[in-house]
Formats: structure tokens, C-alpha cells, sequence
């Protein structure tokens, strides 16, 4: 039973059933990550003593009519071990309830449920195996070994890469998938962990058989999940995989070796690898622009336009700030705080720290990252010509919160400086900031002019955030 449902299926299994699903001894059915049931054995209809609909609404996580816990409490449909596994992405494993049918009798059952996953990881299903419990333990030698035939030819059948080995590590089955990703058939009870020629971690450096995921699984009893690692076949070619090793355990819970499935993830890494090199090129090029804008306001820069080219400077420089911050986490968000950080670094520096920051990690958006930037740099730049910042002993606080709804709001407190008096009409800098903030951002900013100090409040979107 736990060989059978210790794989990995794939998303392809959800639209066609297995080949061998009705020679299978077992009931057994699944459910796409709604919960409506894609396919079922006639077996699974006999324990049911009915025959749901398909993709129906009324006939969700299993097809019986109503079922009831081991200790026989009702087991709502939406508490399954199906239904939790499509929730959580966790297998269920040997779980017991008892099958009440039409016909009033009822069955016990031992259920496993395995979760089926896309590409990114999500849980896009899951295949259910349950069958009757029986009065002894104790099966018929001849039916257990057509048990495990059959089992062996589902596993043969698929496309994916499936071993087992006993409690000791010593391989004791695979299939020609399996084969087929090692480049090599390697010797039942003589070769240990891994099939695999020569094995290495992701990052490329050596990993010893005795190390890897499927001897982490059977040396700590447990579960492994979460590991990337490459294979070097007999002919110097090389792959990358996601294993999936889990335990195997007797009817009395004594764990008796391990099933892998190994997943070749060399496609999507060769994908990434050219991402990542286009990214970098992208970066460069647009650092590379920048620089030669910058260039050319430097060169074109008179003695009246001295002021004006400063300004335009500073601007350039904050975009490049948030173009960096972005491109170091690939262009998907940039931090708040960084920005901030590097926005008003000449003032956070030594033992007279003039500019404070304070709030919870904000990721911005990509779109949203380079118009706060600019927001931030006037502000800055205004604070310090006219503002907190003009004076030794001038101050600035910047303070955010996220609330409930998912907008974030932050203020820029300045005090310590001059005398305010608010502006009879607006500068081209804080036109600049009204323009980002509501064009560009989507949200909006209200000045504050008190006495002691500029209070200006910005409102940024949910949209603009990425949790």
C-alpha cells in the first residue's frame, strides 16, 4: 500500500486515469484541487455502493454517501483526508474511517491520500487509495504477491522516476524511468541510496551517496522535502532533480525502507540559468544608459544651469538606487527600508544620526518601486535646502504602517529646523512628488506644514505591495 502511494503523480493524471487503474485490487480515485472528483475504479464504486458524477458540485472530495470517523462520529465530506491534503499539500497516510452506504451498511477503510503538483509547486489534485479493512491482517500469501505484481507494473508504467530500498538503503526495486534519468541499471541489494552514477549538491559541489535526501529519509525516519541536487551519468552527462524520499512502514507501523521519486528539473534550471543571464545583460544595459545620461547633463551643464543639472542629477541617481534594489531580487520587489536607508544614508552616518526609520518589512512592487524612490529623494532633497535637514540639529523621522485592508501609510516627520511656513504655491519638486505619488503610485500625499515641521503623509496602494 505505501509503495503504491508513495510517488509523486503528475498533473497529467488528473485528466487520464492510469492504464492499469481496474486491474488495480484497491479503490482508488481522484479529485482536482476543487475537490471535484476527476476519475474513479469500479472497486471504489463497490466499496461506495454508489457511483458519483464526475466534476459535479454535489459529489465532492469522495463518493460515498456519507461517512463516519473511527470512532464513529460523523466525518463531514469537507474533513476528509482528501480534502485536508488538497488544503494542506500534506499526504495522509493510514488514516481509518468507516464507508456508510445507500443501502444503510457500513465498511471500515483505511485511506492514503498523495497530493499531485504543477510545475510552480501548487497542488492541482490528489489521488486517494482506500480499502476495506479486514477482520485479520493476515492476506493470503498468493493474493499479496498479486498484489505487489500489480503494484509493480503501475509503477513501471509511469513516466516518472520511482525506486525503493530497504530499511538498510540497499535499492531494492526501480523502474525504467528511473534508468532512463541514471544512464545506468544499477544492482538490486548491492547499490545503496541512489541509483546515480556521481552526485552532486545544486550549487555543483560533490555529495556522497551517504548523504543524500533518500539517506536522510530512512537515517532520521522521516519525511525529506525541499532539496534541489544534480546527478552526473556513467556518460559525463549531467541533470538536475527534485527528489521525494518517504518511509515505508508495515501494518505495524515498523518503518521497512523508503520509496523516492526524482523529478528531472533540468529543463526548467537551463530556463532560469538563460533568465538570469538575460536579467544581468538587461541590468547592465540599463546602468550602462543612466551612466551616459548622466554623462550628459554633466557636459551640458553651464554655469546657469548649474542648479537645474544638480537637481536632475540627484533625480538619475535615485532611479538608479531603486534599479539596483530591484535588479538585485531579479526586478520582483525592491524594500522599503533600503530605499529609505540608502535615500538618506549622509544622515544616518557616525554618532549623530539625524534621520530615523521605523515599520514592518514592505515589499514594493516592481512598478512601484522607482516612483517611491523618486518621492523619497524630493523630500529629501527639499529637507535639505529648506527643511530639518538645513540645520545641525534638524531631524527626521520616517515612520509606516501596514493596515488590515492592505494599504500601507507613511509618514515623513521633520523637526529641529527652521520655521515653517507653508509654500503659497508649489515648488517643482513637490509637484514632482504629487505627480508620482497619484499618477505613477496610485495613491495619494497630503503636506502637513506645521511650525516645528513638514509632515507629509503618503498613502500607498495594496496593489503597489506584494506580500
Amino acid at each position: 500500500m505505501s509503495t503504491l502511494l508513495s510517488f509523486k503523480p503528475t498533473v497529467a493524471l488528473l485528466d487520464e486515469p492510469p492504464p492499469l487503474l481496474e486491474a488495480m485490487p484497491l479503490a482508488i480515485h481522484a479529485c482536482n484541487s476543487s475537490g471535484h472528483i476527476c476519475w474513479f475504479n469500479r472497486r471504489a464504486v463497490a466499496l461506495w455502493g454508489r457511483e458519483p458524477k464526475l466534476n459535479d458540485s454535489a459529489d465532492r472530495f469522495c463518493g460515498s454517501l456519507k461517512l463516519l470517523r473511527a470512532d464513529g462520529g460523523v466525518l463531514p465530506h469537507d474533513q476528509t483526508p482528501m480534502a485536508q491534503t488538497l488544503r494542506t499539500g500534506i499526504p495522509a497516510e493510514s488514516v481509518e474511517a468507516i464507508v456508510e452506504r445507500p443501502d444503510g451498511s457500513r465498511i471500515a477503510t483505511r485511506v492514503h491520500t498523495i497530493p499531485i503538483r504543477g510545475r510552480d509547486n501548487q497542488v492541482m489534485g490528489a489521488i486517494n487509495c482506500f480499502h476495506e479493512i479486514p477482520e485479520s491482517n493476515a492476506a493470503p500469501k498468493d493474493a499479496g504477491g498479486e498484489d505487489e505484481r500489480r503494484c509493480r507494473e503501475l509503477l513501471e508504467a509511469l513516466p516518472t522516476a520511482i525506486y525503493t530500498t530497504d530499511v538498510a538503503g540497499r535499492i531494492t526495486f526501480y523502474n525504467q524511468a528511473a534508468v532512463d534519468l541514471w544512464g545506468r541499471r544499477p544492482e538490486i541489494g548491492t547499490d545503496f541510496w541512489c541509483g546515480s552514477w556521481k552526485l552532486f549538491w545544486i550549487d555543483g559541489q560533490p555529495m556522497k551517496h551517504e548523504e543524500c535526501p533518500m539517506a536522510i529519509a530512512l537515517k532520521e525516519r522521516r519525511v525529506v522535502r525541499g532539496y534541489e541536487a544534480m546527478a552526473e551519468r556513467p556518460d559525463g552527462t549531467r541533470f538536475s532533480f527534485i527528489p521525494y524520499p518517504t518511509p515505508l512502514h508495515n501494518s505495524r507501523g515498523e518503518m521497512i525502507g523508503a520509496v523516492n521519486m526524482l523529478v528531472d528539473i533540468t529543463e526548467r534550471k537551463s530556463a532560469e540559468e538563460r533568465l538570469e543571464l538575460l536579467a544581468r545583460e538587461v541590468n547592465h544595459r540599463a546602468k550602462n544608459m543612466l551612466a551616459v545620461i548622466q554623462s550628459i547633463v554633466r557636459l551640458s551643464t553651464t554655469k546657469e544651469t548649474r542648479a537645474f543639472s544638480d537637481v536632475l542629477l540627484g533625480r538619475i541617481t535615485a532611479l538608479g538606487r531603486a534599479h539596483s534594489l530591484l535588479s538585485e531580487n531579479r526586478w520582483a520587489s525592491a524594500g522599503l527600508n533600503r530605499l529609505l536607508e540608502e535615500e538618506l544614508a549622509p544622515f544616518r552616518e557616525g554618532s549623530d544620526v539625524r534621520a530615523h526609520i521605523s515599520g514592518p518589512h514592505l515589499a514594493l512592487a516592481a512598478s512601484a518601486a522607482q516612483p517611491l524612490s523618486i518621492a523619497l529623494h524630493e523630500l529629501a532633497t527639499n529637507a535639505a535646502k529648506y527643511g530639518a535637514l538645513s540645520t545641525p540639529n534638524g531631524r527626521i523621522a520616517v515612520e509606516w504602517v501596514r493596515n488590515p485592508d492592505g494599504r500601507a501609510i507613511l509618514r515623513w516627520i521633520e523637526s529641529g529646523g527652521p520655521a515653517v511656513v507653508a509654500p503659497t504655491r508649489q515648488n517643482f519638486g513637490l509637484n514632482v512628488i504629487g505627480i508620482v505619488i497619484r499618477s505613477q503610485l496610485a495613491g495619494t500625499v497630503n503636506f502637513d506644514w506645521r511650525l516645528d515641521g513638514l509632515v507629509c503623509t503618503v498613502e500607498i496602494p495594496a496593489v503597489a505591495l506584494i506580500d
